[in-house]
């Protein structure tokens, strides 16, 4: 056994003050101590934009492998998602911590045992013991954790905190997964540890232990944020209690659906946070405001992400926190975290963030569905996909650690929540294809519902319209309202009607001519409320398949058969034609 080891394989201290979430600003070096009298003289500091070295210099006899013990104080990066963007000049490469890592209920699941070590010791501090600003705990590991003495100079008894990466990376890793997996601990925001580091400095056993670091605050999540706890308690409780009460059955659909709407009622963004000091806002980058009167439920998208999660801990949901960047046009992004949650074995995004904002004719808060247990290839606002407007780069912090995140996997179609109606009272039928001819050019599918006794027993029909989808890209699957990449058009207003029947539109705009020949499968939809139970049910149509050059060709074939056409008649015969002569 290595003297060093047996002799006191590390004396780790540790100080901490922890915070929110994603990991931003580099973190640096507060203090460097080695056993025995340092001058300031003795202290050398080397730092460039990647990687900050502190070296301790003591004299070192190189007669043989010998033992010292070196303090080193560490400061973790700032962890609000506001500053995110720093991690763009960090100029590495992030991997995974574990090759083979995969989200397995918690991001704990993806660290090693180090880490878990680590973890641990944060969730015993602060989730078990609500530790606040003012208490110390110290993290001992089961092995004393080796790292190589490479960057540093023992034969002139200089020493590189760089050599300590290995450990930056144990503390780091586990402070990022447990932030995530535990945003109820809102009242931190950043901590320090400190590392009293035994080492061999023989020139053949550059090596290094530590068994025991210490934590404590560097800083709380805003002012006094301690002090909210005990009203977050309660009202945590009397969320929970509401949303129990609003859902309409126990199924985790409408769970999360009253979660998702308690959130848009009680909460609104705060721009000022966002436009502000993150330190006087920093309680909007947690989820205190949706609890604690006092914030008035103002928060930005990070506080949104961690109500959400702490609301489907209350309620057994499987949610995992995921952050990137969230793409609201071409040219306009930014830091964003939203919310995957678990549903029949298949993983869901919720951006309860994006579904807020809308007021109804009373102005008041409307919640809206378009973020809502989301796949990755549903079409939401701005003619995006989900993965087009939300995409996740696993990266949490920017100070250069290995550790990236693994997401849970994402559904590419959205979770369909409806009972198929395969014998539905009410009949929807589609009638087929009509065209514009004149610019802009486009295509109208009809769907008719027969207006008979099974309409009239139906009270409620939340919604209704036509699906469209690339004939070749539809390929074999079926298509409906989850079909991956479909155009889902809502009908807002019957079309036309009558005694016997209803009539609704669906219709593609700016058809380009290149695309006059594309064949489209449509099929219309049907969203009713049975009174009895309150589930929604869906119908569905039968489907066709149309181009604009086909139902041009149709259309063509019908004017030209009359014996007199009228002027209005000739005039469409004449535009049919130059479409078709010219395709």
């Amino acid at each position: 056994m290595n003297k060093a080891f047996r002799k006191g394989v590390i004396r780790t201290a540790v100080l901490a003050g922890m915070a929110c979430v994603t990991m931003a600003a580099a973190f640096s070096f507060v203090m460097v101590s080695a056993a025995g009298e340092v001058s300031p003289s003795d202290i050398t500091s080397h730092s460039d934009l990647s990687v900050i070295s502190d070296y301790i210099s003591r004299s070192v006899s190189l007669a043989g492998p010998k033992e010292q013990t070196v303090s080193v104080t560490r400061e973790a990066p700032d962890f609000l998602l506001s500053n995110m963007p720093a991690r763009k000049g960090v100029g590495r490469k992030f991997r995974k911590f574990l090759p083979s890592a995969s989200y397995r209920g918690s991001y704990k699941s993806e660290l090693g045992s180090d880490e878990v070590t680590v973890y641990n010791g944060f969730y015993s501090a602060f989730v078990e013991n609500k530790k606040n600003d003012s208490e110390k705990f110290s993290v001992t590991f089961d092995n004393p954790v080796a790292f190589d003495v490479v960057a540093s100079d023992p034969a002139n008894g200089m020493l590189s905190a760089d050599d300590l990466g290995r450990i930056d990376d144990i503390v780091l890793s586990a402070a990022a997964a447990f932030f995530y997996d535990c945003p109820e601990v809102f009242w931190i925001r950043t901590f320090k540890y400190t590392v009293n580091a035994d080492l061999t400095t023989g020139i053949e056993d550059r090596i290094g232990y530590v068994d025991r670091i210490e934590f404590s605050f560097s800083r709380a999540a805003y002012p006094n944020a301690y002090d909210d706890l005990s009203a977050y308690r309660t009202g945590l409780e009397a969320a929970v209690n509401s949303i129990r009460q609003s859902r309409k059955n126990e199924s985790v659909y409408e769970t999360a659906k009253a979660i998702h709407d308690y959130i848009i009622y009680n909460a609104s963004y705060n721009y000022d946070a966002l436009n502000g000091s993150a330190y006087t806002y920093g309680y909007a980058y947690s989820p205190a405001p949706l609890f604690v009167s006092r914030l008035k439920g103002k928060m930005v998208c990070e506080g949104y992400s961690k109500a959400m999660k702490i609301l489907c801990n209350e309620f057994g949901i499987s949610c995992a926190l995921v952050s990137g960047t969230g793409m609201t046009s071409d040219s306009s992004s930014g830091p964003h975290m939203w919310c995957y949650l678990q549903i029949d074995g298949n993983w869901y995004a919720v951006d309860a963030t994006w579904d807020d904002g809308y007021f109804n004719q009373n102005g008041k808060p409307c919640p809206m569905y378009h973020y809502f247990l989301a796949g990755s290839s549903t079409f939401v606002k701005g003619n995006r996909t989900f993965a087009q407007s939300h995409i996740n780069d696993g990266q949490v912090m920017s100070t250069p650690t290995q550790f990236s995140m693994v997401y849970p996997p994402l559904s590419e179609s959205m979770y369909d929540h409806y009972i198929l109606d395969t014998d539905p009272a009410i009949s929807l039928t589609t009638l087929g294809a009509s065209i514009k001819l004149t610019e802009p050019y486009g295509i109208r599918f009809g769907v008719q519902i027969k207006r008979d006794e099974g309409l009239r027993s139906v009270h409620l029909i939340p919604e209704f319209g036509t699906l469209l989808i690339g004939s070749g890209t539809l390929g074999s699957n079926e298509l409906t309202i989850t079909t991956p990449n479909v155009l889902k058009i809502k009908a807002e207003r019957f079309y036309d009607k009558d005694e016997t029947q209803y009539t609704y539109t669906g219709v593609l705009t700016n058809i380009p001519k290149s695309s006059f020949g594309t064949r489209i499968t449509g099929r219309g939809y049907l969203i009713y409320v049975d009174d009895a139970t309150g589930e929604e049910h869906i119908i569905y149509s039968g489907t066709i398949e149309r181009s604009f050059y086909g139902v041009a060709q149709t259309a063509y074939d019908y004017y030209a058969a009359i014996d007199n056409p009228d002027d209005y008649q000739k005039t469409t015969i004449n535009q049919l034609e130059d479409f078709l002569q010219n395709k």
